[in-house]
């Protein structure tokens, strides 16, 4: 497949390494990755999480706060890390723009159809905070909307495991890595490499959603290009 942009949905926990906060050398390296994708021609959009600031869903679960209330702390957290992201990005001249469906400060545009549109046509690096702008939808779901908003051929997901498994393979020996899957196959088994909302969007709008390591050097155009182990999820 020809890829002219692919959305990359980047868990907050892989700016920290195991810590709360940043780390510079996996920030280095995760911009780094994004600028091989670029330089190979392919524009890019971006979501990122907020794990290694807070979970709110830790306190939900807790019974401190509500759930809106968690998803709210959590879409706020994407927000620091989207702007930690685009000044790193901006040092290595490339020209990004942030965007979300949040009313925020800090030169971060409204996102919406004609917006995205408008950065896509100017070949931007586009990333996106604030999730939906709603409690109940996780990073994966505006990662689905955001890639068909921003015209993307394929969702990169880069995970702490090489791909997709039959079952968790942290707790299972006899775990079978999934090499190509359909969206059915991961609702039904529910796979929850995404969630299901994002899974039956993804098949809707028909975007393959690339799961892979976030650990391999150069991983994200490596996984574009079959030469490392992933998962490819799609309707085939």
């Amino acid at each position: 497949m020809n890829f002219k942009r692919v959305l990359i949905k980047i868990s907050g926990e892989l700016f920290s390494s195991g810590n709360n906060g940043f780390n510079n050398n996996r920030l280095n390296e995760i911009c780094n990755n994004i600028s091989n994708v670029i330089s190979s021609g392919i524009d890019v959009s971006l979501v990122v999480g907020g794990g290694n600031i807070i979970r709110g869903r830790e306190f939900q679960n807790s019974g401190i706060i509500k759930r809106e209330t968690a998803d709210s702390i959590g879409m706020l957290a994407t927000v620091l890390n989207g702007i930690m992201l685009r000044e790193m990005l901006l040092n290595r001249n490339i020209d990004c723009v942030i965007v979300s469906a949040l009313d925020l400060p800090f030169d971060i545009k409204k996102l919406n159809p004609f917006v995205v549109n408008n950065l896509v046509q100017d070949h931007k690096t586009i990333i996106i905070v604030g999730g939906l702008g709603l409690p109940y939808f996780s990073t994966d779901t505006i990662s689905v909307v955001g890639a068909s908003l921003s015209h993307c051929d394929a969702i990169l997901k880069a995970t702490n495991t090489d791909g997709v498994y039959d079952k968790d393979p942290n707790k299972y020996n006899d775990a079978q890595h999934l090499t190509q899957l359909t969206y059915e196959f991961a609702i039904e088994h529910n796979l929850q490499v995404m969630d299901e909302t994002a899974f039956l969007l993804a098949r809707n709008l028909k975007k393959p959603i690339f799961v892979f390591s976030a650990f391999e050097e150069n991983c994200f155009l490596k996984a574009l290009n079959g030469e490392i182990r992933r998962s490819v999820v799609s309707d085939d």
